[in-house]
């Protein structure tokens, strides 16, 4: 299998499958464009998403955390795991999933959405937010405020104040 190279020499080699991969504590989702039928985008990837659906379904019932970033909370959605919770997404997004999935309470005006162990957040840079917030969960305010500081970033610690909102 090629494996993608990034910068400064490094490469990235997967040492677990999605039929050997141990049971995780934390699951993080990510999203993207392979979420999305390339001749429909209204409509699920199957060939790319059964997989990912399938894996995150078996992984659940062992996990204590499970994290979506932007459409992760798409793949999340076909899992029936998010049926009855309050989630968030990109908010280009939103309208599709909101046909997808009607069976979730989506959350068109919040950058991150927490349900009992299952957080969302909505686009990409939200992602950011998410994992300062769970951090801050898992390890305190006072290593969440280290981390934030080492990278000279700016976190937005309400989850529920989102200037990209939209109304669905």
């Amino acid at each position: 299998m090629d494996m993608p190279a990034f910068g400064a020499s490094q490469t990235l080699t997967a040492t677990q499958t999605f039929a050997n991969a141990p049971q995780f504590d934390a699951l993080l989702v990510p999203g993207g464009m392979g979420c999305f039928d390339p001749n429909d985008k209204g409509r699920p990837n199957p060939k790319n998403l059964n997989p990912v659906v399938d894996f995150v379904k078996a992984q659940y019932p062992g996990l204590k955390y499970l994290i979506t970033v932007c459409t992760g909370s798409a793949v999340t959605s076909l899992t029936g795991l998010l049926d009855g919770k309050r989630a968030t997404t990109f908010k280009g997004a939103l309208p599709v999933l909101a046909k997808w999935r009607p069976q979730v309470q989506w959350v068109p005006r919040a950058r991150w959405v927490v349900d009992g162990n299952i957080w969302t957040s909505s686009g990409v840079s939200s992602g950011m937010d998410v994992a300062f917030a769970f951090v801050k969960e898992v390890y305190g305010e006072e290593t969440a405020a280290a981390i934030a500081t080492w990278m000279e970033y700016v976190r937005h610690e309400d989850g529920d104040v989102d200037p990209f909102g939209i109304d669905v």
